[in-house]
């Protein structure tokens, strides 16, 4: 394995349309960046967004054990 692909992680292969491309090359250019850095970065701030870890499943109520009552 390379010292790129431990840095950078596994690959994935996207085709998008002619205009989509021509607009990642000028935001690219734009900033002096890689088409590649662009994506990874659109894709970082799209998870960021969208996603929600799972939460744990509550136990059903029928499963769960009785509190016992405060003692006052």
């Amino acid at each position: 394995m390379s010292d790129r692909s431990k840095k950078l992680g596994p690959r994935v292969t996207v085709s998008v349309t002619p205009g989509d491309y021509d607009t990642l090359n000028a935001l690219a250019d734009k900033d002096d960046v890689s088409v590649s850095w662009v994506i990874r970065r659109a894709i970082h701030e799209y998870l960021q967004r969208h996603y929600q870890p799972a939460r744990p499943l509550r136990q059903p109520a029928s499963e769960r054990r009785p509190v016992a009552p405060e003692r006052a």
